[in-house]
């Protein structure tokens, strides 16, 4: 039962990762579906599977969650919170925030020096050498994008991993709040509430639901009356699928001021019926196989699978960004074309190749973080 969840988990996490990237890879060597000029079952399934880009952020979202959640699971079991083993959890983003922004950047220059030729780099100035500053780079590296600084070069997706960040110290201030005493208590936790939704923009608030489902999933492990059916969840998480595609497809028909509120919300849909999904699987059982669940999922996902799927969510971005330029630069391969059989088999290549940078620094930050380990006198991995 537990391999069966931690499969799920994984496949899970390559999945979003998958689908971000081709998402992604798509707006640049694709025109929008609107413009195609011939629409077939090949094209509308094209679409329809790499137009999931966001909702492969909220899976993605709610996976992490769930980690996070497995971990303080404990302290909602009524035993002391394994701070060691949050504050570890913190840890291992930098193992993921630094690599990206160093390659990344080497990327970025390579990129513009060499292969800007068709002015890939040119036509997303925000995503090239023009963000490369030492002020945007100190900012990431401490989690102020997007709310202080703008993304490190075309890097735009570490601006989730800042998210996710801010969304486990927040968890970790609410947990503490909760060790007060009488109604202490309950005016730190409303206090908390109140600041982060006065302060923090729309769309953090969004995410953050939609990552804190993933919490709760763990929360309530131990809820046997609050666990659904799998087919049932299934189901409801298929129809959000295709619900939030319906809605993309034309948003133009949708009220201009209540557009951002209709398209946030889809996302959170799909997230927390991803959540509904993962808590019908998540497998019952004693406090001890619990806790070695816990140890399992977070040793597989600090392994070189789990960080491999991490880095291509996080830094596929900056490498699509060079292939694609070189591309255009070398192969004279056009920008914005109709979908066509060649087009597909190029872009299918393109999106093997961009997996194999992520699972190369992959190899090296796990190994890396084995030999620490084990200098230490442990073969423990908790991320």
């Amino acid at each position: 039962m537990n391999d069966r969840f931690v499969s799920f988990l994984m496949v899970s996490q390559w999945a979003s990762a998958i689908v971000a990237l081709m998402y992604h890879l798509r707006t640049l060597l694709f025109v929008d579906y609107q413009a195609v000029s011939e629409k077939n079952i090949f094209s509308k399934a094209f679409y329809a599977l790499t137009g999931l880009g966001h909702e492969s952020f909220a899976v993605f979202l709610v996976l992490d969650g769930l980690v996070s959640g497995m971990i303080m699971r404990r302290r909602w079991a009524g035993t002391p919170i394994d701070r060691a083993a949050f504050v570890e959890h913190l840890g291992a983003l930098y193992r993921i925030i630094l690599p990206c922004l160093v390659l990344g950047a080497v990327l970025d220059i390579a990129g513009v020096q060499f292969f800007n030729r068709h002015g890939v780099y040119s036509a997303f100035p925000e995503l090239g050498t023009v963000t490369l500053s030492l002020s945007s780079l100190f900012g990431n590296a401490f989690n102020m994008q997007p709310f202080i600084v703008p993304n490190f070069g075309s890097n735009s997706m570490l601006y989730l991993l800042s998210y996710l960040f801010w969304f486990s110290i927040l968890l970790l201030l609410f947990a503490r709040a909760g060790t007060l005493e009488g109604p202490r208590r309950l005016y730190a936790r409303a206090a908390l509430s109140i600041m982060v939704v006065l302060v923090m923009p729309y769309k953090f608030l969004v995410w953050g639901a939609i990552w804190y489902s993933g919490v709760l999933v763990a929360a309530l492990s131990e809820a046997r009356n609050l666990k659904p059916g799998t087919g049932i969840a299934l189901i409801l998480f298929a129809c959000a699928l295709v619900l939030s595609r319906l809605t993309t497809s034309d948003s133009s028909v949708l009220p201009e001021h209540l557009k951002e509120g209709i398209l946030e919300g889809k996302f959170m849909l799909v997230g927390m019926s991803f959540a509904l999904l993962a808590r019908a699987l998540y497998p019952e059982a004693g406090q001890g196989v619990q806790d070695r669940l816990v140890r399992s999922v977070t040793e597989v996902r600090a392994g070189r699978s789990g960080l491999a799927a991490s880095f291509t969510f996080y830094f596929h971005f900056p490498v699509i960004m060079l292939l694609v330029a070189a591309a255009t630069s070398v192969l004279d391969w056009p920008l914005m074309q109709q979908p066509t059989l060649t087009r597909y088999a190029e872009f299918a290549c393109l999106v093997a190749v961009s997996v194999c940078p992520a699972a190369l620094v992959a190899r090296v930050v796990a190994g890396a973080t084995k030999r620490r380990l084990v200098g230490r006198g442990s073969c423990d991995s908790v991320p």
